[in-house]
């Protein structure tokens, strides 16, 4: 694991405790929770080496009296994630971290995370959102609370140009749902190594009659994978080109029935 100052771990800390001090002790606990000691609604949020953006996504969470649990889920970073995260857990017990030894994609991390709760309602978000707020978290829960949908996909709507485009063109491969877990059971682990995990979920309701609705998270945005600073551009750019090319392997496996080929020629993208 790479070095992480003590001086990183202060600031952390002193950041998530002016920010968890503003909450009356005990207001974080879901009703849900209390009444019944089963969650019903969890968070599942897959980090990996994010120790620069995750903690305003935690301080979201910890605002949201409407989560039961939230599953913290750490792919094997190499930087400050892990500690940030343990922190957050260390003050809010509806918080929860698992670590992989080394890194396994995303769509493990949620396995990993599912694995963790019996919740029957399941929140999925990426870990370096901006300008996310509890009101986001429950557009995208409530349509899934009141039945109105199975899973909803957040669009990024008036954050940032470049995403707010990207979201326009394939919905189908945003972070942000609210859905009931008994989907996940039909996602095909194997499609979902990395970050086919979105393409594969989306199928998954697709083929087995699940309700979608796409609902707009106003303000919303993520970094571009070129545009972090601690990747820097042309690894930025790889990362990007590594993430499309695990989707692309995604829908083909998913579609090999009508695609017999396309399994093999495929198959090792994903490994790149």
């Amino acid at each position: 694991m790479l070095p992480w100052s003590h001086g990183d771990f202060q600031r952390t800390n002193f950041y998530l405790q002016m920010v968890y001090s503003g909450k009356r002790e005990g207001t974080f606990m879901s009703s849900h929770y209390s009444n019944q000691n089963k969650a019903l609604i969890a968070a599942i949020i897959p980090t990996y080496n994010e120790e620069i953006n995750v903690a305003d996504v935690l301080a979201v969470l910890h605002a949201t009296p409407i989560l039961d649990e939230v599953i913290l889920v750490d792919d094997g970073s190499s930087d400050g994630t892990v500690g940030i995260l343990q922190q957050a857990a260390s003050m809010d017990p509806r918080f929860q971290v698992i670590e992989h030894e080394k890194n396994s994609g995303k769509g493990q991390a949620i396995f990993s995370g599912w694995a963790a709760t019996s919740a029957p309602i399941l929140l999925l978000l990426d870990a370096d959102l901006k300008n996310l707020t509890p009101g986001h978290i429950h557009t995208l829960l409530d349509p899934v609370i009141n039945h109105q949908s199975d899973m909803t996909m957040g669009l990024f709507q008036g954050g940032h140009l470049s995403t707010d485009l990207a979201h326009r063109i394939a919905p189908f491969l945003t972070g942000q749902r609210g859905l009931r877990s008994e989907i996940l059971k039909y996602v095909s682990r194997e499609a979902s190594t990395g970050y086919g995990f979105e393409v594969a979920l989306t199928m998954a309701a697709r083929q087995n009659g699940y309700r979608k609705q796409i609902v707009p998270l106003k303000g919303v945005w993520h970094p571009s994978s070129e545009a972090r600073t601690e990747r820097g551009f042309w690894y930025g750019a790889y990362w990007k080109a590594r993430m499309y090319g695990q989707i692309i392997r995604a829908w083909y496996l998913i579609s090999r029935e009508r695609h017999p080929n396309a399994k093999s020629f495929f198959s090792n993208i994903g490994k790149l």
